[in-house]
């Protein structure tokens, strides 16, 4: 019996089995491989950048809560966070936490804040040259209930508080005093805000002017001021 040998052809032909079709060593071929090491390559290079990132966080700290300018720190007013990218910002770390307890602050800072460099001061850093801080008791009526730290007011002095040679004296001048008849007002930002009880008064620290100081000073003192909200970009302290 002779046994015929069976081509590839044939093998085709009959059992309906296509042949397999290798890749060929031409350039198309080398274009993908070429294309698929770049990929390689660019993933890594993300994957140690973004470990690089991972490896520049540092500890810095933040406010726990709304600080206003002239509060003296205390350990329970910050908490840490991990932040990359901090060359060149003004920022403190978490290893100077220590350091940072006792001072005050020149500055208000937002709850959730970094807190900058530049907030931090001693007692004798503040007010800063140029302004003062005035205490007031506010009946209920004469203030925003939405009051909070680090507002930005207007103190509005009524009545004959500038009658006389002061009538008017502070319009336009450095302090920022607007006249209209029988009113004054005096841009400031609120330093501190205790709510009354009941019926009793709400007890604030406004930053004034330093021109303006006494003149505020004696409106609180007579009970003759109103404080009035306004927007930051208004200008101010």
């Amino acid at each position: 019996m002779v046994e015929t040998a069976t081509t590839g052809a044939n093998r085709t032909a009959k059992g309906g089995t296509p042949p397999v079709r290798l890749l060929g060593n031409g350039p198309r071929r080398w274009r993908w491989l070429g294309f698929g090491v770049a990929l390689m390559a660019a993933g890594g290079l993300i994957a140690a950048t973004a470990a690089d990132q991972l490896d520049d966080r540092q500890g810095v700290l933040v406010a726990g809560g709304d600080l206003p300018a002239g509060h003296v720190v205390t350990a329970g007013d910050l908490q840490v966070t991990e932040l990359a990218g901090t060359q060149g910002l003004s920022v403190v770390f978490d290893d100077r936490l220590e350091e940072v307890i006792g001072q005050t602050l020149t500055l208000p800072v937002a709850e959730g804040s970094v807190l900058p460099e530049t907030a931090l001061g001693t007692d004798s850093a503040y007010p800063v040259t140029g302004q003062a801080v005035v205490g007031a008791s506010l009946a209920p009526g004469r203030f925003p209930t939405s009051l909070e730290p680090g507002a930005r007011v207007s103190v509005v002095v009524l009545g004959s508080q500038n009658a006389g040679g002061n009538a008017g004296g502070n319009a336009g001048g450095a302090g920022g005093g607007a006249t209209t008849p029988g009113v004054q007002a005096y841009a400031a930002h609120l330093q501190s805000f205790e709510p009354g009880t009941a019926d009793g008064p709400a007890v604030v620290e406004l930053v004034v002017s330093a021109a303006d100081a006494a003149q505020v000073a004696s409106a609180a003192a007579s009970e003759n001021i109103t404080v009035v909200q306004v927007s930051p970009q208004d200008g101010g302290q």
